[in-house]
């Protein structure tokens, strides 16, 4: 059996649907791959602050969902600050259209992409 690759997904609440896209895409792929993200985002949470962190650091790679509300998470900005202290490889995809600002300040130069399944797809087989 292939040994399974950890990927931290983190969006904003709004964008649950497309982490479910993702997840179920990868799925129908039959791809050697486990999801972990924080679903209920509660930053003012000690606790919440402190699994989102060890999520992150169980993890391989990180793909961070872009929309125009990501910035505003205050969520989403903890998340990021965990994939960024963890060090792992990250990919940001867009999910609708919008300004290469929407991407957080924390993520730059990180590649961004607009949604395109094999480029997912790609990143989730071999992250880097």
């Amino acid at each position: 059996m292939a040994q399974l690759t950890r990927i931290f997904i983190t969006y904003a609440d709004e964008d649950y649907k497309f982490r479910d896209m993702v997840v179920n895409q990868a799925k129908t792929a039959k791809m050697a791959v486990e999801f972990a993200d924080m679903p209920a985002k509660q930053p003012w949470v000690p606790r919440w602050k402190a699994a989102a962190r060890s999520r992150a650091f169980e993890c391989d790679a990180a793909i961070v969902l872009i929309s125009r509300k990501t910035k505003q998470g205050e969520g989403v900005k903890w998340e990021i600050q965990c994939i960024n202290e963890a060090q792992i490889p990250v990919l940001c995809v867009f999910t609708e259209k919008c300004e290469r600002s929407a991407v957080p300040d924390e993520l730059y130069g990180v590649r961004a992409i607009e949604w395109n399944w094999p480029e997912i797809q790609t990143f989730l087989q071999t992250p880097s």
